[in-house]
């Protein structure tokens, strides 16, 4: 090691120099972390603009774009974040040897220089915070209660896998809450969306549109709380509306004279109540006016859902119907599968709730298309075989 080398690595009082692997703990560190969080927000500006930032006059995509180069640029950062480059985002030159002056040379801090008076204590040399990142960035994270989406998008994609539903053009007028849409060859469900007009002031004049804050699951397992014109303009670019549920006799085809009534739905029980847990095939069966996640987000303070959370396995749009007829056929049907439970509240009352059957998914579908195709009172549920029969003339 030559003299220089032996100088900086002996004056090296706060250990600074004195790198620690710890290959019992492969962990990654907090700068790891940030590294990977920072390519996130490129990853994130790709997936809602399909390419990647570019220098020019918006500060936002300049410092994106900023920090892409600079990633490409350090051998390093492009080895750590190659399982997170889902775009080839990555495609850096060559990396080429590290010489002795490229490391004295790459010391922004000038913690490397011999002079005295520029001691790391001096902040001459520390950099400016960043500027904060524009509001349209919004970076996807693990979706925590992901499992009471999964059923759903795989209904969605069982229908337009057999053409219940199909691709459409996506119209801005169709962004609403419980829609799905596919963005970049991505499903996704817009769960909740707190748009309202807002006025912006252009140069050409005043224009009025809807914009704040949405809540967007994907079928990847992730989320997004990204601003409704930003989704509204991803879609515009590359994405597509999932159009409604269509599996209706011809005579039945949805029209926009169509008047939506609410949903039948169908959920499973999160209970750890032993009696709960060991039923199977144990479904409540229910309807409502409004989204189905909105009238479960209290399940577990309300007695009918047995005082726990619940999942949900089906959900059925209904038109120009009574939801709630909808919903007293099928406990008709099912009666003799019924099954109670004892609930008793945190105030020591006593509940019995009453749309809690024992019946296998699928056959509660089949009940479900019977009654829409009006043809329900021709058959029976047999609740030892758990089939659907038909009844004896």
């Amino acid at each position: 090691m030559n003299s220089k080398f032996d100088k900086i690595f002996s004056d090296d009082p706060l250990g600074l120099l004195n790198v620690q692997i710890n290959e019992e703990n492969p962990d990654r560190t907090t700068s790891e972390k940030r590294l990977i969080e920072s390519f996130e927000e490129i990853n994130q500006f790709y997936e809602e603009n399909g390419r990647e930032p570019k220098v020019g006059k918006d500060i936002g995509e300049f410092m994106l774009a900023s920090r892409l180069q600079g990633i490409r640029n350090n051998p390093g950062k492009v080895k750590n974040l190659l399982p997170f480059d889902f775009h080839d985002l990555l495609k850096c030159e060559e990396s080429k040897s590290i010489t002795v002056e490229d490391i004295l040379g790459d010391d922004p801090m000038n913690l490397l220089v011999e002079d005295a008076d520029d001691s790391i204590f001096n902040l001459t040399h520390v950099k400016k915070s960043e500027r904060i990142r524009p509001d349209y960035i919004s970076r996807r994270k693990k979706c925590i209660d992901f499992e009471n989406y999964e059923v759903l998008f795989q209904s969605v994609h069982d229908d337009l896998n057999a053409g219940r539903r199909k691709l459409i053009e996506f119209k801005e007028e169709n962004l609403k809450e419980g829609k799905f849409f596919v963005l970049r060859g991505i499903l996704l469900f817009l769960e909740k969306s707190d748009d309202k007009e807002i006025t912006f002031e252009f140069g050409s004049g005043t224009r009025i549109r809807s914009d704040g804050r949405t809540r967007c699951v994907f079928d990847n397992g992730t989320e997004s709380t990204m601003l409704y014109r930003s989704l509204y303009k991803a879609l515009l670019q590359d994405g597509f509306e999932v159009s409604e549920y269509q599996d209706l006799p011809s005579e039945h085809q949805i029209s926009d004279e169509d008047r939506q009534n609410g949903y039948i739905y169908v959920l499973s029980s999160l209970s750890n109540n032993p009696q709960v847990a060991k039923t199977t095939d144990l479904y409540k069966i229910g309807c409502c006016s409004g989204a189905v996640t909105d009238r479960i987000k209290n399940a577990a303070k309300e007695p009918t859902y047995l005082l726990s959370d619940v999942k949900i396995v089906l959900t059925v749009r209904c038109y120009n119907i009574n939801v709630f007829q909808f919903e007293s056929a099928i406990h008709d049907f099912f009666s003799n599968a019924n099954i109670s439970f004892e609930v008793i509240d945190k105030d020591g009352n006593i509940h019995h709730p009453k749309e809690w059957f024992v019946a296998p998914l699928s056959i509660i579908e089949e009940a479900i298309n019977l009654i829409i195709n009006d043809d329900i009172t021709k058959y029976e549920y047999n609740s030892e075989m758990k089939l659907i029969v038909k009844k004896q003339s």
